[in-house]
């Protein structure tokens, strides 16, 4: 080893010593930065923890970089990134926060180093040092956590497509078979009393042509939402098309959409979209209503909508089969983060309540309500 570099080693191992005494305050001031910036960690306990601990680790890896001369990160940090990861997926926090707080850090403890260097050539490359050490350090511990957050949303769409199946399968099973076994079976009938008794063969074959059109219209429901559609435009011309399509009978329909929809991510708007369109032909099909009104209203941070029917209200109790659709509705709702609020007052009138947020932060957490 030459001379220079054992004077730079040993300038290195002093400000490492110097460095090691100024984590607290790296720490404090990397909070104090974090809540000033507004960054949502500092709102959950648990993110706060983690993002603390992590800078006091990539700290410690600076300081075992300036001793050992190198670049080095101890692989300690995977187990860190990864419940980082999962925790900010889990809790619906923005990748724009985290890369916020990591940008917030980077700064924090350069500006708190610097304190602990001396004007001379060797502290230059002791910074040099300092900052490599922690720009890897940070990088790969957002890669890792990065990974984690992906994964954990990956697992959630695939949850949800299964989940979808299932509904799919279910709707052909007891609605479109459960028809086409009973034309089956009509059918039989009638080939049966054809030509003994007429009359009644007339009326099976009126059941088996009823059935088959039962069969079809469900069937043409579970195939639309199948059916591949480019994302949506325009919510409110989409709403639109909906209520010229479906049969309003004598419900007077009133739709409003108030706000600019390019705030709303277009994969938002199309779940919005069937959420909304599942409560409107909830009501026509069932509520027996004179008026339902459609409201959505669109700010930067937060889509509102709101489904409300004149008609007779949700029975108190309600066949075990029945709400498949309003289960769809919840769930669409949980993925996007929202949430959906059920008020049915009996023989009365039923409101359905929806909230997306739209800039990476859950809403609170609060139970579904349906009052009677």
């Amino acid at each position: 080893m030459t001379a220079r570099e054992k004077a730079h080693l040993t300038n290195a191992q002093q400000v490492a010593d110097l460095i090691e005494l100024q984590i607290p305050e790296i720490v404090r001031t990397y909070e104090a930065n974090l809540r000033s910036a507004g960054n949502s960690l500092v709102y959950n306990s648990v993110s706060l923890d983690q993002a603390l601990t992590n800078a006091q680790r990539i700290m410690a890896d600076v300081i075992g970089s300036l001793r050992a001369g190198q670049v080095e990160v101890d692989n300690s940090y995977k187990l860190l990134a990864w419940n980082i990861g999962t925790t900010r997926a889990v809790d619906g926090v923005h990748p724009r926060e985290s890369i916020q707080a990591s940008s917030v850090f980077f700064h924090t403890a350069l500006s708190v180093v610097f304190t602990c260097l001396t004007p001379d050539p060797q502290s230059l490359e002791t910074l040099r040092l300092i900052s490599l050490a922690l720009e890897r350090s940070i990088a790969l511990r957002i890669r890792d956590a990065v990974a984690a957050y992906t994964g954990l949303l990956l697992n959630r769409v695939h949850e949800a497509q299964l989940g979808e199946r299932r509904r799919i399968a279910r709707e052909l099973h007891d609605r479109v078979g459960h028809g086409m076994s009973v034309t089956h079976r009509q059918l039989e009938l009638y080939t049966l009393y054809q030509e003994t008794q007429p009359d009644r063969a007339a009326v099976k074959l009126a059941n088996a042509q009823q059935a088959i059109r039962e069969s079809m219209h469900h069937l043409r429901a579970v195939t639309s939402d199948l059916y591949t559609r480019e994302p949506l435009k325009s919510l409110e011309k989409a709403l639109l098309n909906e209520l010229e399509s479906v049969d309003v009978n004598e419900t007077a329909v009133r739709l409003w959409v108030n706000g600019d929809e390019t705030w709303v991510p277009p994969e938002v708007l199309d779940e919005v979209f069937l959420i909304i369109r599942e409560g409107i032909r909830n009501a026509l099909r069932h509520a027996k209503a004179s008026l339902l009104l459609v409201n959505v209203e669109i700010t930067p941070d937060e889509l509102q909508a709101s489904v409300e029917d004149d008609g007779i209200g949700l029975p108190s109790e309600r066949p075990a089969k029945a709400g498949v659709g309003l289960f769809s509705m919840c769930e669409r709702a949980e993925l996007l983060g929202g949430r959906l609020l059920v008020n049915s007052w009996l023989g009365s009138s039923t409101r359905v309540d929806l909230s997306v947020p739209l800039k990476g932060r859950p809403l609170d957490d609060s139970p579904r309500k349906q009052g009677s």
